[in-house]
């Protein structure tokens, strides 16, 4: 099973839903390796995903989560907004 990071941001207002940063590389096989790489790069892994809201949001928390995890955010994200539009 692959394991992916995951970025979330603090947020200010009391809505419940959060920005969030996926990355897609790097991939690890295993959970002990994806936090042995945050242990590490935690800080290049924070700078990157702030700069992809451009510095708006302030980075909460990393996490490695499964494939089935990330799929399960992109599917709940997605009915979200099919709800929002009424298609």
């Amino acid at each position: 099973m692959k394991f992916f990071l995951i970025v979330s941001f603090l947020m200010t207002s009391v809505e419940l839903d959060r920005p969030m940063f996926v990355f897609k590389s790097p991939t690890f096989e295993t959970e002990q390796e994806c936090k042995e790489y945050v242990s590490v790069m935690h800080m290049r892994i924070y700078q990157q995903a702030a700069a992809s809201y451009n510095f708006r949001y302030t980075p909460e928390a990393i996490y490695c989560i499964t494939t089935d995890t990330v799929k399960d955010i992109f599917k709940y994200n997605y009915e979200k907004q099919e709800n929002k539009t009424g298609v």
